[in-house]
């Protein structure tokens, strides 16, 4: 019988590719989409094996997952008798720091870094079978040495240059950003922290580790705060671009009837928004929280740039937000999105080419079974738009507008005009 593997991802595509690579290489791929549905997966086999249920034999998990994620699973494993021997491999971030240490913290055997290829994560599996049995040895120890949530470790100790401006600074192509970000977390530092590409600048806001805002100038559209609200139907693209204007500052005094008034400063999308009751502060901090988020995930793409880390005061806008975005889990979020926006990539190939609908395949499936963003991006292919085209109209990231297409093409609800 073959080997059973248990692939636990968020991602339906990274479980397929994972899946698809395991099946031509001999085992056999059983998918989870999160914690919670691994471990049922588990204790079922493990509750049927006197009946002759087969049992899974080892674990390959993402670490950033919904309801439970990658720590949790592992902890809740060394923690049940019956699965506490079950060797696990985390599928984790690209900074062999951090892996490592996810290794340590979380009782697995191994883990391998994303983006990985078909023969690394062979390699790794074997690997992990031929240490398997000294491994187990160490169950009990595990079970107990693991901590109640995840630790982030002794502090990392960096002689710094308390007069320089800089206190960090380095070349992302040596120092990627992901391990500059988690070093920062470590050592609970508050400042700026620069990055930039040559053509793209962002200055991420850190209170005590935590990060409380990120800027950016020269990013794309998409990045705008007003997008967020837009796609969601708050407001339109018109209502935006008419406050901004109704509200443009002024240049030089104005005379009333009651003399002259000052120069007006000018007043940012989001507390224009807010005053005029368009959106709550709530909202105003979701969309913060999620353009910062998407920020980061940007910048993790990038190959090469620069950063540098200075203790200085924080901007004001970054004072009145604060979101306190925990830096670990934006990471390995940003790695997840790093190594699906390759795979999406791949499948939608040629970003110039245009996309029509099935209309048969589309009357099938039901238009009105699909989300509201798939039936947004739907609409949009009319046999006329480029791929390219599509994404940049949709109001959406680039991230979800290009996985949703690669998910309408894999649906065969769209496919490419021939030439």
């Amino acid at each position: 019988m073959p080997t059973r593997i248990l692939v636990v991802d968020d991602s339906p595509t990274i479980r397929k590719v994972v899946g698809a690579v395991l099946d031509r290489n001999g085992f056999e791929s059983v998918p989870a989409a999160d914690g919670f549905a691994a471990l049922e997966i588990l204790t079922e086999a493990a509750e049927g094996r006197d009946q002759g249920a087969r049992q899974i034999d080892l674990v390959l998990v993402d670490f950033v997952m919904p309801k439970m994620n990658g720590f949790q699973l592992c902890r809740a494993i060394r923690q049940d008798e019956r699965l506490r021997g079950l060797p696990v491999v985390l599928m984790s971030a690209k900074s062999e720091r951090i892996r490592e240490h996810f290794v340590q913290q979380t009782g697995a055997i191994d883990a391998i870094s994303k983006p990985f290829d078909a023969q690394a994560l062979i390699a790794v599996i074997e690997n992990t079978f031929r240490r398997a049995e000294v491994w187990r040895a160490r169950g009990e120890a595990l079970a107990a040495g693991i901590p109640e949530d995840f630790e982030s470790g002794e502090p990392l100790r960096m002689p710094v240059e308390v007069a320089s401006r800089a206190a960090l600074a380095g070349d992302m192509s040596v120092i990627p950003i992901g391990a500059a970000l988690q070093l920062l977390q470590i050592e609970a530092q508050t400042g700026l922290l620069l990055v930039t590409d040559g053509k793209t600048e962002m200055t991420l806001s850190l209170r005590s580790g935590l990060i409380d805002l990120v800027q950016a100038r020269g990013a794309g559209r998409e990045f705008r705060l007003g997008r967020y609200f837009v796609e969601h139907g708050v407001v339109t693209a018109d209502d935006i671009d008419r406050l901004l204007r109704d509200n443009a500052p002024t240049q030089r005094p104005v005379l009333n009837e009651h003399g002259p008034e000052e120069p007006s400063a000018r007043r940012v999308l989001g507390d224009l928004l807010v005053d005029t009751g368009r959106i709550s502060r709530e909202q105003l901090r979701e969309a913060l929280a999620r353009q910062s988020s998407e920020l980061i995930y940007e910048v993790l793409r990038w190959p090469r740039g620069r950063f540098e880390f200075r203790r200085e005061p924080l901007p004001a806008l970054a004072e009145s937000a604060q979101l306190g975005l925990p830096v670990a889990s934006l990471v390995m979020e940003g790695f997840r999105r790093v190594d699906e926006w390759h795979l999406v990539e791949a499948g939608l190939g040629d970003f110039e080419a245009v996309l029509q609908r099935d209309p048969v395949a589309v009357e099938a499936a039901g238009m009105e079974r699909l989300a509201a963003p798939e039936q947004r991006v739907l609409e949009m292919v009319d046999g006329r738009r480029t791929v390219r085209e599509i994404v940049a109209q949709s109001q959406m990231s680039s991230f979800d507008a290009c996985k949703i297409l690669f998910q309408l093409l894999e649906a065969r609800l769209v496919c490419r005009r021939a030439a």
